[in-house]
């Protein structure tokens, strides 16, 4: 198996009383952790004891910050370097309200030289059977194809793909019928309709389950050969070309639900891992459980297997009852 993230960050994550806008503000304190949606499924794979290569882009400004930082946490970084300074993504947190905010930079270019490189790093480390993770969005000055070049690149060497990009790459992706795609509601819905997406909120809404649905369904009828559509404590939606499943959640102590959608792919990955791709639903219904499970800690991609497993008999259960019914 192999985990893509070729955009890389470094979180910094600032903890003060509250945010007030227009006000000036002092943080109560400061930490740097490794960033990108594909470092978070490295994490929830690492907890379950399964080391896996994250394959990015490293920038050389700050790159060897960002790669002791991997290091501290045991990630096998494969790293193809590109000009630039690493970008940072600011994470706020709110302490007395509760509330985590993130900004994302969207960092410097890439060279065609060093792209053309990751692809080829990629193509010489997969094998015919492996699963490939790819998530987050794509660095600036890489073309909007470059997830669709990779999906394309794990087919021909006869391996899955497992898609969770951002709206217009993913949608460029669609044609080369990635084996699953899992964007969130907003990022599903911002895929098929074309709208730029500056602003992501959590989706509500009474009628989130119908829209899910509705988007997992044409994401398929798009080219996804399946889509899982995350609606965050709403549940999720998994659509096949012949089939539709609602996944419920159940109520978890929300810590933080940063990287949520990241630890979904993580669980997603580790199920269709342990049956041989035999069984998609239940590696859905396993991601949806982990995704719960990392909302009950404060690391993104940080989760308690033995909690997530908890997680998943209840979910089974509810499906099981709404089957019965």
């Amino acid at each position: 198996m192999l985990v893509a993230n070729p955009n890389l960050a470094i979180d910094r994550l600032v903890t003060l009383a509250e945010i007030v806008p227009g006000a000036v503000m002092r943080s109560r304190r400061t930490e740097l952790s490794p960033g990108g949606k594909g470092v978070n499924v490295a994490r929830v794979l690492r907890a379950h004891g399964v080391d896996v290569p994250l394959l990015g882009l490293l920038c050389q400004g700050d790159g060897a910050l960002l790669a002791g930082l991997l290091a501290d946490e045991g990630a096998d970084l494969v790293a193809v370097e590109t000009p630039g300074t690493v970008r940072q993504a600011l994470v706020f947190r709110e302490a007395d309200a509760g509330r985590i905010t993130v900004v994302n930079e969207p960092g410097d270019a890439v060279p065609a030289a060093a792209w053309q490189s990751y692809l080829d790093t990629v193509a010489a480390r997969l094998n015919a059977g492996d699963l490939l993770t790819v998530s987050g969005s794509l660095p600036t000055g890489v073309p909007v194809e470059g997830y669709r070049q990779l999906v394309e690149l794990a087919h021909a060497r006869g391996a899955i793909i497992v898609v969770d990009a951002a709206p217009a790459p993913l949608a460029v992706a669609l044609p080369a019928h990635p084996d699953v795609v899992c964007p969130n509601l907003e990022e599903a819905e911002a895929t098929l309709s074309g709208a730029p997406v500056d602003v992501l909120p959590i989706p509500d809404g009474a009628d989130v389950r119908e829209r899910a649905e509705a988007a997992a369904r044409a994401l398929v009828a798009a080219g996804a050969q399946r889509a899982a559509v995350t609606a965050g404590a709403a549940g999720t939606a998994f659509a096949t070309a012949t089939a539709l499943t609602w996944i419920p959640t159940v109520p978890v102590d929300v810590v933080s639900a940063v990287g949520a959608g990241d630890s979904f792919v993580g669980g997603l990955a580790l199920e269709l891992l342990a049956t041989n791709y035999a069984d998609w639903r239940a590696a859905a219904v396993r991601g949806v459980a982990t995704a719960s499970a990392s909302c009950e800690t404060p690391l993104a991609g940080g989760v308690d297997p033995a909690r997530a497993e908890q997680l998943r008999g209840k979910i089974e259960a509810l499906l099981d009852e709404a089957g019965a019914a």
